[in-house]
């Protein structure tokens, strides 16, 4: 049994997302014609929560935090109860001002951005995604003093501009977590034009299917 003091939680907080990634389990829900499950985490249904964990992480599955319409409350209840707490985010589609709201609600969060490549060209998998304006609300959640990640998933088109993202990280004094892949070991995806050239980025999982040869 964990202590309770010792007990965190991961949570999706909504059913809604902006964004259309390819391998996302919402398409394979919208592909059977089913509809998204779960539903927006209120206030009141959190409080029951709470006392229970040492910290949260809202990080998506099926839907991007960002849409829970009460995520500056819940972010503030954190704050209020001593929580740690980190937000992981890909969607784009809140202006500056919703930004400002949701990270002074609570600048002791976590925020993890996901930017796969360079801001400019991370809508190639983050389809609908705004790369460069998530981007800036990364840096201006940095200028207020929270703790910011850039995670950055290596694709085949990105995985020659590393160095250069490395520099900017740099450049902003940004954390910047470079990610592999486990979607590879679907060998219905061996031909996929997204797989990264370069195997380093492939994270093979022997229990899962590796049928057929390589490239």
């Amino acid at each position: 049994m964990i202590p309770t003091w010792q007990r965190t939680c991961t949570m999706d907080i909504s059913d809604k997302c902006t964004l259309e990634c390819p391998t996302c389990l919402r398409q394979g829900y919208r592909k059977r014609g089913e509809v998204i499950p779960g539903g927006d985490l209120t206030p009141e249904r959190f409080e029951k929560l709470i006392h229970y964990f040492k910290g949260f992480s809202f990080c998506g599955q099926i839907s991007d935090p960002i849409f829970n319409p009460h995520l500056a409350e819940l972010l503030k209840m954190c704050k209020d109860n001593h929580k740690s707490i980190s937000v992981h985010t890909a969607a784009s589609h809140r202006k500056k001002e919703w930004w400002n709201e949701v990270f002074d609600a609570n600048t002791n969060a976590r925020w993890m951005f996901g930017i796969d490549g360079l801001p400019y060209e991370s809508f190639l998998h983050r389809k609908n995604q705004d790369g460069e304006h998530l981007f800036n609300m990364m840096l201006l959640a940095k200028s207020k003093g929270i703790k910011v990640t850039w995670q950055y998933i290596v694709f085949s088109y990105n995985e020659d501009h590393i160095e250069e993202a490395t520099e900017l990280a740099l450049k902003h004094d940004l954390v910047l977590r470079i990610m592999a892949s486990a979607r590879w070991n679907d060998t219905r995806k061996r031909r996929d034009p997204m797989r990264p050239k370069n195997k380093k980025w492939w994270i093979v999982r022997p229990w899962e299917s590796r049928e057929g040869k390589d490239d």
